[in-house]
């Protein structure tokens, strides 16, 4: 054990003032990728879909324009490494102008930036939702545009979390 330790130890390659991230580990030595339950974390992956004009929303009792649906709860101490939205057609037709931004329930696209669904699309996680850790649980709220998505039509949602 005391020589893999030393082989460790000794193995760094660079200059002494070569800057390194504090998960930095040598895997020509180790000889295996790093795994987060290794720095004592797990990922947590919610995977699931909404079928538009089902369920409990904000405004009513069935999604209107510009309204809002919950997906899931976002859980204190969860950090958000991935997400990914994808829909069919969602509007009445190619330039409808039905829109969903995916966000906290305070910022409206903390996770995904409003992206148009009269087409078949795929979002993926903006800037302002990647390592977004909240202190509280949040609820991840799905907000429609001014115009008013069509019944029966499915949005699949993939969010990745460290814990």
């Amino acid at each position: 054990m005391f020589q893999f330790i030393l082989r460790v130890l000794f193995s760094q390659r660079g200059t002494a003032s070569e800057l390194r991230s504090t998960s930095y580990q040598n895997h020509d030595i180790l000889g295996r990728p790093f795994r987060g339950t290794e720095r004592m974390g797990s990922e947590i992956i919610i995977s699931d879909s909404h079928t538009v004009g089902s369920g409990t929303y904000v405004v009513g009792t069935t999604e209107t324009a510009s309204g809002t649906f919950k997906m899931f709860v976002h859980r204190a101490g969860w950090k958000c490494i991935g997400a990914t939205v994808s829909s069919g057609i969602i509007g009445a037709s190619a330039g409808a102008g039905v829109t969903l931004a995916v966000g906290d329930g305070t910022t409206a696209d903390k996770y995904i930036t409003a992206f148009d669904v009269d087409v078949a699309a795929i979002a993926t996680l903006n800037v302002k939702g990647h390592h977004y850790t909240p202190t509280t649980d949040k609820i991840v709220i799905g907000t429609w545009s001014a115009v008013v998505p069509v019944a029966g039509q499915v949005i699949y949602y993939t969010f990745r979390f460290v814990a």
